[in-house]
């Protein structure tokens, strides 16, 4: 499994550094560089071998500097040398430059630090295999060297050759043997008429054409027609489907979308079980073509599986993520000038305080809740009526659009909820969250939570409370604190309010919230 890894100018990358777990999210707004990390890994622990064929431009994030890309494992490669020595591999790095000449390298690093080529037997021993967004559902549904089905298949076929005392024409002869009947019934020529297509009538005229056109080469093309593969048997695997409100049986090539994706889904989960331990998975976005209570169940599967092998994937969706295995989560960002960068979870995101905190943690989350590790931006408020305010606030008063920006507004509960979201911010190692909360209400802030958000410019704390703060802030304004109709009582004032007269202290939400200007963006990106 991999236990460290570390990414200099790789796209996106400036420098980043992940510990992954044996279950990891990367989760972020669009265009973060999620899916570069990915891509790291396969570049070196890929299927593929990196050689200098594939430098190209677009994975430097500056040309004039190398792009280093190390992997670190839990567990020791073990292997002889060339000189008979017994190396142990903890760590592989690859290399790429393109000044002064295109080059690349990748290297496995022993304990003593002595670099070894990369070879086969340490890509069989650290596995990765990565599934990007853009699925090509039909190629993965056939059986090839290249696909996670063909894959399968193919650790099968050799299991049968080693039941077989690893003599493969033993095997070949007894499975020919078997398939003679079969073979003859679907080559039988079932109609003798001369205007009816059989297999036979093919075979004889396919075979008459390769012998006449190969006349003048040096040996008679003579071709063997089978309707099975004598090299690898299970090369013709055909998955077909059957569902329930109708008798017909489907190929999987021509069912919709979403149920080729769940079959693909059911194939990886098939070869995370059965090839557990052996293989890390690199997946993006695990949700696609998926229903709610399917993502919530492949989410759980996930969990199981990542017990024998690691998966690291991306997401954007909250039934993705779960608050109480937020050790698992890793955030990142991006910053114009510096990259991709993560937010530092402090030490106390972690197993053990989860499952200390763990019925806490279930009161106070829900989907919606789960919103403050994918958003952009963050602001905290104690209940309903605060929502639809500042909400309104933001969207119609001021033209922050904060769907398109990536804002949520997450209400919390009272300030106790406040406090705790914010503790939870603090504890994620993000700064993107701004709160609003009453002053009146008596709750234990032990940490001095709110207090250091007021020292920061992340927090307005109105006083006593938001209706009786309007108030006096506007006159004639009469809200009453008390009502049962808080949420319309904050609603209908926001909306008819003139924005020329909403407080001033509410002005401090603004530039926190407000996109950045044009003019700022390319100066960073010029820079």
């Amino acid at each position: 499994m991999i236990k460290h890894i570390y990414i200099s100018n790789f796209r996106s990358i400036v420098e980043l550094e992940v510990e992954p777990r044996n279950l990891s999210a990367l989760i972020g707004p669009n265009s973060t560089g999620k899916t570069n990390v990915l891509k790291a890994i396969d570049l070196v622990l890929g299927e593929g071998w990196t050689t200098k064929a594939k430098v190209a431009r677009e994975l430097f994030n500056d040309v004039a500097k190398p792009i280093v890309i190390e992997i670190t494992i839990t567990q020791p490669f073990v292997f002889t040398n060339y000189k008979g020595v017994v190396c142990r591999v903890f760590k592989v790095k690859l290399e790429m430059k393109m000044q002064p000449d295109f080059s690349c390298a990748v290297r496995m690093i022993d304990e003593n630090g002595y670099e070894h080529y990369l070879n086969e037997d340490f890509k069989k021993f650290c596995h990765f295999i990565y599934i990007p967004s853009f699925r090509d559902l039909n190629a993965q549904m056939r059986v090839s060297n290249w696909t996670l089905l063909g894959k399968l298949m193919k650790v099968v076929y050799d299991n049968y050759v080693t039941f077989y005392g690893e003599n493969e024409d033993a095997l070949k002869d007894d499975f020919k043997k078997i398939m003679f009947e079969p073979k003859a019934f679907l080559e039988n020529d079932f109609d003798p008429s001369p205007t009816t297509v059989t297999f036979k009538k093919f075979s004889d005229c396919f075979k008459k054409y390769c012998i006449e056109n190969s006349a003048g080469f040096a040996s008679t093309l003579e071709p063997n027609l089978n309707i099975y593969n004598l090299n690898w048997f299970y090369k013709t695997l055909q998955i077909s489907v059957k569902e329930k409100l109708s008798p017909k049986e489907f190929d999987s090539e021509e069912v919709g979308a979403g149920m080729q994706n769940l079959i693909l889904i059911s194939i990886f989960q098939t070869y995370a079980e059965l090839m557990g331990g052996k293989v890390i998975f690199g997946i993006e976005e695990p949700e696609i073509f998926l229903y709610p209570q399917a993502q919530r169940s492949l989410y759980k599967c996930f969990q199981s599986l990542s017990e024998k092998t690691q998966i690291i994937y991306t997401t954007h969706n909250p039934n993705f993520v779960d608050a109480q295995r937020a050790y698992e989560i890793v955030m990142l960002q991006r910053h114009f000038e510096n990259g991709t960068y993560k937010f530092e979870k402090s030490a106390f995101i972690n197993e053990i305080e989860a499952e200390k905190q763990k019925f806490k943690i279930y009161s106070h989350f829900n989907t919606e809740r789960n919103e403050i590790f994918f958003a952009k931006k963050i602001l905290l408020v104690e209940g309903a009526s605060d929502k639809i305010l500042f909400t309104t606030l933001l969207n119609d008063k001021w033209g922050i659009d904060i769907d398109k920006l990536g804002i949520s507004v997450i209400e919390c509960g009272g300030k106790g909820g406040v406090i705790y979201f914010s503790g939870l911010c603090i504890a994620m190692g993000m700064d993107n969250f701004y709160a609003v909360w009453d002053e009146d209400e008596e709750v234990e802030d032990k940490h001095s939570i709110l207090a250091t958000l007021l020292k920061k410019g992340q927090g307005l704390e109105l006083a006593p409370n938001l209706e009786v703060f309007l108030n006096s802030k506007i006159k004639e304004l009469n809200l009453n604190p008390n009502s049962n109709d808080k949420i319309k009582q904050a609603f209908d004032w926001i909306t008819a309010v003139d924005p020329k007269i909403i407080p001033e202290e509410f002005e401090q939400l603004k530039p926190f919230f407000e996109p950045i200007k044009v003019e700022e963006t390319e100066a960073n990106a010029q820079v």
